[in-house]
C-alpha cells in the first residue's frame, strides 16, 4: 500500500518539476532576448508547420492500414503479435517520409515563385 503511495506521489512530484523547470527556462530565455533588445518571434510558430493536420491524419491512416496489414501478416503466417507492430512501424514511418517530402518539394515551389517574382 504504501508503495503505491510512493509511487503516486513521486509521479506528480516530477511532473510538477519538469512543468516549473520548463516555465523557469522559457523566462529566462524570453528575458534574455528583451535585455539584448531582440524580439519573441523566434519563438512563433513557422508558416511551414500549417500542415500539421495532413501529418497527423497521414500517420493516423498508415497506423490504422498497418494494423490491418498486420492482423492480415498474422493470420496467413500465424505470428502472433509481431506482424502488427512491424507493419504499424514501416507504415507510420512511411507516411512520414512522404509527409517530409511533400513539405519540402511545395518548399522549393515557393522558393522558385518568390524569386520569379523579383525578377
Amino acid at each position: 500500500m504504501a508503495s503505491e503511495i510512493i509511487g503516486i506521489t513521486g509521479f506528480f512530484i516530477t511532473m510538477i518539476v519538469f512543468i516549473v523547470s520548463y516555465l523557469k527556462t522559457r523566462h529566462t530565455e524570453r528575458m534574455a532576448l528583451i535585455n539584448s533588445g531582440r524580439t519573441a518571434k523566434i519563438f512563433d510558430k513557422n508558416d511551414t508547420e500549417s500542415n500539421n493536420a495532413l501529418k497527423l491524419g497521414l500517420f493516423l491512416l498508415s497506423v490504422g492500414l498497418g494494423l490491418l496489414a498486420g492482423l492480415i501478416i498474422d493470420n496467413v503466417f500465424d505470428t502472433e503479435p509481431a506482424g502488427v507492430f512491424v507493419s504499424i512501424l514501416i507504415l507510420g514511418g512511411l507516411s512520414l517520409i512522404f509527409y517530409h517530402n511533400y513539405v519540402n518539394k511545395n518548399q522549393v515551389k515557393d522558393t522558385f515563385s518568390d524569386h520569379e517574382d523579383t525578377v
